[in-house]
């Protein structure tokens, strides 16, 4: 009697054993999906998506100085 407790307790926990990894394994491969998709997504969004602001853009504000970069917009609003 001990001895078939003792096995469908052990066979029970398995069961659940594998259960387990089954659902686990499901659920860290739509999590790597979810980030392989964002990862695509981001290359898509670098491509198409330039900053272009009213100074000639990031890199060649970063070439001159503030004040430069005010006269400059301080002639085209006149």
């Amino acid at each position: 009697m001990i001895f078939k407790i003792t096995l469908c307790v052990i066979m029970f926990v398995l069961i659940m054993i594998i259960f387990m990894s089954i659902i686990e394994g499901k659920i860290r491969d739509r999590q790597n999906e979810k980030i392989l998709w964002r990862i695509e997504e981001m290359d898509k969004i670098d491509k198409r998506d330039k900053v272009v602001t009213r100074t000639g853009g990031l890199a060649h504000d970063r070439n001159r100085t503030y004040s430069e970069i005010q006269n400059q917009n301080d002639k085209k609003t006149q």
